[in-house]
């Protein structure tokens, strides 16, 4: 046990983080289906993707704020504030989901914006709650399975909200999305305690020395998930593979990830982060280079870089707790919230170099540039964290 916040049981803090996690990516992701076809969004590629970026915007505006929150009250105020985001999201959506007027597209601005303060809470109060809780011989895996909820929310979103909305409406999907924001409400009610004492927050400022290589880290795990979303989809069409089976591919990837990631932390735990982080790059590097393969190999590269990614994104988990303890009374809140701007980094940098690169130099060679990248990025991150942490330990 590490600070006041481990009032709250273990177990506990795994669970209600699990939860959060996994209903957060649920709503996210079962929103891909449907947001094209919104009467308010009129089949626009622009209103589309102004949606999907005022997420992103709300989420890393949100982060800093979250941080320095949880630090000063613990992280069981925020997980109830949050509650409203995710409340004001899924009630809107409902609301305006067939509805087209300005007004209706100015709602779902709205839902999306209050979606990502909710995620920006659930992210960095529900990891903080885990590095508070857990010593660091089982911190690693309790990290893990979190991030499997991530990956069985992304993974049953799309499937089960396009499955709802053609059989009973597209309201139906919020419906369940209440259900389960209800269960979501509960397990942070009873779960997550009060703290003992209230430390004092640290800015984040106090993180910021050392923290560029983990940050490098994270954006470098984030980023491969990423990466091949925009740009593998034609080089798989052009091997002759239809719009299900490249769904298949996908979420292949995404529960070879959220199967992999529990296994990553535990690893970490017994073996040391940085060793399986890099473990992680490498995964990811050869499964991009597969992927720019003209054979059927190219499936094998997604499904390898999305367990590569979580091979770096659990262990990573471990190292930012670490940062967080450089300091007293430890900073979790802080570090997880330079965690969070570093994987949305990440996630919003990487589709653009990716689309950017094939239009230029084809998809073949981007993916190869990727490898490589990846494995130079890790590198230096790696290296970075080792020369910080000696510092640390000699200053």
């Amino acid at each position: 046990m590490k600070s006041g916040m481990a009032t709250t049981r273990p177990a506990a803090a795994v669970a209600v983080t699990a939860i959060a996690l996994g209903v957060d990516m649920f709503l996210y992701s079962s929103l891909v289906p449907l947001l094209p076809g919104l009467p308010a969004v009129r089949d626009s590629p622009l209103l589309s993707g102004v949606l999907f970026a005022v997420y992103a915007i709300a989420l890393v505006l949100a982060t800093p704020l979250v941080g320095r929150w949880v630090d000063r009250a613990g992280p069981r105020a925020p997980m109830l504030a949050g509650l409203v985001g995710l409340v004001v999201a899924t009630a809107l959506f409902a609301l305006v989901v067939d509805a087209s007027g300005p007004t209706d597209l100015a709602a779902l601005l709205l839902a999306r914006a209050a979606q990502g303060v909710a995620a920006a809470v659930s992210w960095i109060a529900g990891l903080a709650l885990i590095a508070a809780t857990h010593d660091d011989t089982t911190r690693g895996r309790s990290m893990g399975l979190a991030l499997s909820a991530v990956g069985a929310g992304v993974l049953l979103g799309p499937a089960v909200s396009g499955a709802l909305a053609d059989a009973f409406g597209p309201r139906a999907p919020f419906l369940l999305v209440a259900l389960l924001a209800a269960g979501d409400a509960a397990a942070r009610l009873v779960l997550v305690k009060p703290l003992a004492e209230r430390p004092a927050p640290i800015s984040a400022r106090a993180l910021l020395p050392g923290s560029a290589p983990l940050l490098a880290l994270t954006a470098t795990g984030a980023a491969a998930i990423a990466f091949l979303e925009p740009v593998l989809p034609p080089h798989l069409r052009d091997l002759g593979f239809g719009a299900t089976a490249t769904g298949l591919v996908f979420a292949g990837a995404a529960l070879a990830g959220a199967l992999g990631a529990p296994v990553a932390g535990a690893l970490a735990d017994r073996l040391g982060a940085r060793g399986i982080a890099a473990l992680g790059v490498a995964l990811t590097a050869a499964g991009f280079a597969l992927s720019g393969q003209r054979s059927d190999l190219a499936v094998a590269g997604l499904v390898l870089v999305g367990l590569g990614a979580q091979f770096v994104l659990a262990p990573a988990l471990v190292l930012v707790a670490g940062l967080a303890e450089r300091v007293q009374p430890p900073a979790y809140g802080a570090a997880y919230a330079l965690y969070n701007l570093g994987y949305t980094g990440g996630l919003a940098l990487a589709p653009v170099l990716a689309g950017a690169g094939a239009s230029v130099i084809g998809f073949t060679a981007t993916a190869r540039v990727a490898a490589g990248a990846a494995l130079l990025l890790a590198l230096l991150a790696l290296l970075g964290n080792r020369r910080s942490t000696s510092r640390a330990a000699t200053g």
